[in-house]
């Protein structure tokens, strides 16, 4: 199949092993397919009288379990050899998701990037244990029974050979017409995960919101999606089998009429120069159908392999996607003592405008506060900072250089946000404290936890810094958002970035935070998105944002004087 090419990448370097694979294969054939001719001698002798045919029984019982022991060994060299490719596609397939731009991950849905990481993996798997079980034994098994059938009688090894392709033809001609019908299954599987796993994330709204019986029916009818897809996939995949084992059952009725016509009329083939006994018809009848059940074999896991090609091609769609550009190679010298926006456009899909000529500066010590109603672009304007994006014209520069010259590691090494939504990590408090500096000292650790009010209500709990978090289920949203502030104050970074980093927090943690972030960024840039315009009272630079344009800039005093914009958000708030 010639997408399953594709795994060649992640089977160099186990060449031994699969040559011992192949040994393996050869000797398991050869000693299983020696006792059908051992039974046709042992058929003829008895058929001259001669019953003495104890030798060729326990010739037989070797053969049988040499084959059977060389089988196993070859049953697990393959799977050694499967399981060490599908890691490594594994290992490249999650690296590929570190590297890929974050417009192809928002481009994707989650839970169909999470059953190409483990289910698509595992479904390749399968197949390709199956698949190159039955391929590589039946290369083998057929090459071997040949020079039995051949050894036999020529003539009936040429009509065999010569009928074959005909199974082969028929099972290719099916099969090239299923592909299809598994890259829907496939697909159809994936939007069901990302619906069940969007579920299970936002349980708690749902049961808020009375939408359970809603969910239910989404989820039953992306369910029958699935099932229809499933169904569509197996059946076509179902006609393979008996189509093959019609044609093959065919070329083994062939045999049986020439072969009993070589022993009833001998002497009308004696231009063969064969001489072909009733043994040997009988040991020529196992072989013409050992010869074609490797292509049964075949056409039984083409289900599989028809579901593995399906599952590599969407894997490759990951692996061939465009990694992240990165194409700084200037270190940031220094620290950050200036920084300047200047005349930034920017849409996603290149033709709604998110941003339009965005200019500003900042310098070192002072506070930017980014305000305006949701969709803006406030956020979208940090995602450009951050290079998770980059501007169709202008850009970023620090300390007069352009940010599109330094790496993306180096220059996010310099910044440290807090996002408007928590994300905490399976682990402790402490190890979730220290995500962004693991080698962190305990009095660091606990030093940050203090600064950002957090340490009281973490001493509370049972095991204190110890504590095991499964995704911050164990705490409320605002306890959730004082540990991530907690990690800023750890990393102490140059230029920080809250957005909305207190929007989760209660009035009087939010005004002992904000003693915090005073203190955290004396001497440091700052830039703050903020929906609460009293919070930023004590800003430098307030840009008011409308429509991807900043229509107002100044101080909170400057921009409530003008009454304009700000001052009307300012008073719509304050109604």
């Amino acid at each position: 199949m010639k997408s399953l090419r594709k795994l060649r990448p992640y089977l160099q370097g186990q060449t031994p092993l699969i040559v011992l694979a192949l040994f393996l294969a050869l000797a398991s054939a050869f000693f299983k397919l020696s006792i059908p001719f051992l039974t046709g001698r042992c058929i003829d002798q008895m058929r001259n009288g001669d019953f003495h045919i104890e030798h060729f029984l326990y010739w037989m019982g070797g053969c049988l379990i040499l084959g059977s022991l060389f089988r196993y060994g070859f049953d697990f060299v393959t799977s050694i050899i499967a399981q060490r490719a599908m890691k490594q596609i594994r290992d490249h397939l999650f690296a590929q998701l570190m590297e890929v731009p974050v417009s192809f991950l928002d481009r994707k849905q989650a839970g169909d990037l999470l059953v190409r990481l483990i289910s698509d993996v595992e479904t390749v798997q399968t197949g390709l244990i199956t698949g190159a079980g039955a391929l590589f034994e039946g290369i083998m098994q057929a090459l071997i029974t040949l020079g039995f059938m051949l050894y036999l009688h020529w003539m009936l090894a040429l009509l065999v050979l010569l009928l074959t392709p005909i199974s082969v033809i028929v099972s290719r001609f099916v099969s090239k017409r299923n592909s299809s019908y598994f890259k829907a299954q496939n697909k159809a599987l994936g939007s069901l995960s990302q619906a069940t796993l969007e579920t299970l994330e936002n349980i708690e709204a749902i049961h808020s919101y009375g939408l359970e019986e809603q969910k239910e029916e989404t989820f039953d009818s992306l369910n029958s999606e699935y099932k229809k897809s499933s169904f569509k996939a197996l059946f076509a995949a179902s006609w393979i089998n008996p189509s093959t084992r019609l044609v093959n059952n065919t070329i083994y009725a062939g045999v049986i009429i020439l072969g009993a016509c070589l022993c009833l009329f001998p002497a009308s083939f004696a231009f063969t120069g064969v001489t072909f006994t009733v043994g040997a018809l009988s040991a020529f009848l196992t072989y013409s159908y050992q010869y074609m059940t490797p292509f049964n074999e075949v056409a039984d896991a083409s289900s599989e392999l028809l579901y593995a090609s399906a599952a590599l091609n969407r894997i490759d769609e990951v692996l061939s996607a465009e990694k992240d550009v990165d194409e700084g190679s200037k270190a940031i010298e220094g620290e950050i003592n200036h920084l300047e926006a200047k005349d930034i456009f920017f849409s996603y899909d290149g033709v709604k405008e998110i941003l339009h000529d965005i200019s500003f500066e900042a310098k070192k010590g002072q506070k930017i506060a980014l305000v305006g109603t949701t969709g803006c672009g406030k956020t979208t304007l940090i995602n450009l900072l951050l290079r998770f994006y980059d501007p169709q014209e202008g850009h970023f520069s620090l300390n007069g250089e352009s940010t599109f010259d330094h790496p993306k590691a180096d220059l996010r090494s310099h910044l440290g946000m807090v996002l408007q939504e928590t994300w905490l990590k399976s682990g402790t408090i402490k190890e979730n404290i220290a995500y962004g500096k693991p080698d962190a000292s305990e009095e660091e650790i606990i030093e940050a936890a203090k600064k950002a009010h957090a340490d009281s209500f973490i001493r509370r709990l049972e095991k204190g810094y110890d504590t095991e978090l499964s995704s911050g289920t164990l705490l409320s949203s605002g306890e959730r958002q004082l540990l991530c502030v907690a990690r800023i104050l750890l990393l102490a970074p140059e230029l920080v970035i809250l957005d909305e980093a207190t929007s989760s927090i209660d009035l009087r943690t939010e005004l002992l935070l904000a003693k915090a972030f005073d203190e955290l960024m004396k001497g440091k840039t700052s830039i703050v998105v903020a929906h609460r315009l009293s919070t930023i009272r004590n800003a430098d630079v307030i840009l008011v944002m409308e429509e991807g344009r900043i229509v107002e800039r100044g101080s909170f005093k400057e921009l409530l004087s003008k009454g304009g914009t700000f001052a009307s958000l300012y008073q719509a708030q304050l109604a």
